[in-house]
């Protein structure tokens, strides 16, 4: 009786492991091309496979391009595409055989698994390329060592990695985190929350919502028609954020301009070796550069700005301001709006001139000190001001409608020039 039941437990065991091996191939086919060149194609369908979200497609330990397509309804297909390079059909069946793909369906565990029989290692006379029909609710955990991901109308999770290839993402909805060490990254129509990471390539993110998080080591950043929180960071390119709504934008570069217009959020910007451009920002900015000028149109909110190698231009600022230079001219021209509370005007320049253009009817209190080697005519105010000289110092103090907002400026070795408009 004891024989009887290991029997049949073996039975079973033996019927469950083959189906999860050899059920799902559905065709294979090898065509001789020209020029050596040989073509073979495997072939798998997943009937059972639902469109709910519950399954998981991973990809492992190997080498070329995978195409994802989601749709609607149950069922999956995958194609395996092999492009051989071959003095002769049978050493392109060697080849085919010594790089074999093993693909398993683990259905207790909801699980489609394809991945090399061997170790990767880069082959120059065989080239794959997978080709993915899914369920559009489904999650995603791929990776190859040498080629392009390209995934579209997805929705789950997806943990997406390739050693040295691009990556295009579209109509996507989850979590979903991208890793390259060598190429570029584009995304556009993606809802949820975004991590993206590439060693050597651009970031692109188009016309999507969620939460963005994206660095690069040696390439550019590009924002454009999203909604939602931005991080970004690169070591060597620039970033440009276009069309942005959302809480709050953070960027940083080491090695490029920033440019960002038509921004509703806090916007924070550092760049160390370039410049800073602003136009049609909502909310409160804080940007510095240690290398570059500084450029602003419409701001309304507050703007903080430092630069320690450059010129700070102003156009049309709207509420508190600070800006600062070690070595450059200041120019700003204010706007004003009595629903914005908080207003404190700061310039102040180590080594040029300051030029500031007051609104009639901002009620200001004038602060101006300047200091090296000046006289009272480096000093010119519409403003009615009290003003006197001394050695290496000249002072202006006054205030009109009351003075309630502090207009503090510091200049050494140049002019200050005081407009209404």
């Amino acid at each position: 009786m004891i024989s009887t039941n290991k029997t049949y437990q073996f039975i079973i065991f033996i019927f469950q492991f083959t189906s999860i091996l050899f059920g799902q191939k559905t065709a294979e086919v090898f065509e001789n091309d020209q020029d050596n060149n040989y073509h073979y194609r495997e072939t798998y369908r997943f009937d059972s496979v639902p469109d709910i979200g519950n399954y998981t497609i991973s990809i492992s330990n190997v080498e070329g391009e995978i195409f994802v397509k989601g749709h609607s309804g149950s069922g999956a297909e995958l194609m395996i595409l092999r492009n051989i390079k071959s003095i002769t059909e049978k050493k392109a069946k060697q080849l085919v055989d010594y790089n074999k793909i093993q693909v398993f369906h683990i259905e207790d565990d909801n699980l489609i698994q394809v991945k090399s029989e061997k170790t990767t290692q880069y082959q120059k006379d065989i080239e794959t390329r997978f080709e993915w029909n899914i369920p559009m609710y489904i999650n995603l955990d791929l990776e190859t060592a040498g080629g392009d991901i390209d995934v579209r109308d997805i929705r789950g999770e997806s943990m997406l990695k390739t050693s040295g290839g691009d990556m295009i993402l579209s109509n996507m909805m989850g979590r979903i985190e991208i890793q390259t060490f060598g190429g570029n990254v584009d995304i556009s129509h993606i809802d949820g929350l975004i991590r993206v990471h590439t060693s050597g390539g651009n970031i692109e993110i188009v016309n999507s919502e969620g939460q963005f998080n994206a660095s690069t080591s040696g390439g550019d950043l590009g924002f454009l028609h999203l909604n939602g929180n931005i991080d970004a960071q690169t070591t060597g390119g620039s970033i440009t954020l276009e069309n942005i709504e959302g809480e709050s934008v953070n960027c940083r570069t080491s090695g490029g301009d920033i440019h960002a217009e038509i921004i509703t959020a806090d916007l924070k910007g550092e760049t160390s070796g370039g410049n800073i451009d602003l136009k049609q920002i909502t909310g409160h900015v804080d940007v510095s550069t240690l290398g570059g000028n500084i450029e602003t149109n419409q701001v309304v909110g507050s703007l903080k700005c430092h630069t320690s190698g450059g010129e700070i231009q102003g156009i049309g600022i709207i509420g508190a301001v600070n800006a600062s230079t070690v070595a450059g001219d200041i120019e700003m021209l204010l706007g004003y709006d009595s629903g914005i509370s908080g207003y404190n005007i700061s310039l102040e320049t180590k080594n040029g001139d300051i030029f500031i253009q007051v609104p009639i009817g901002l009620p200001v209190n004038v602060d101006v000190e300047i200091y090296g080697n000046v006289d009272a005519t480096d000093l010119n105010s519409d403003i009615s001001i009290n003003v006197q000289s001394s050695n290496f110092q000249v002072t202006g103090t006054g205030k009109i409608l009351g003075g309630t907002i502090p207009l503090w400026l510091r200049a050494t070795d140049g002019t200050v020039t005081i407009k209404q408009e």
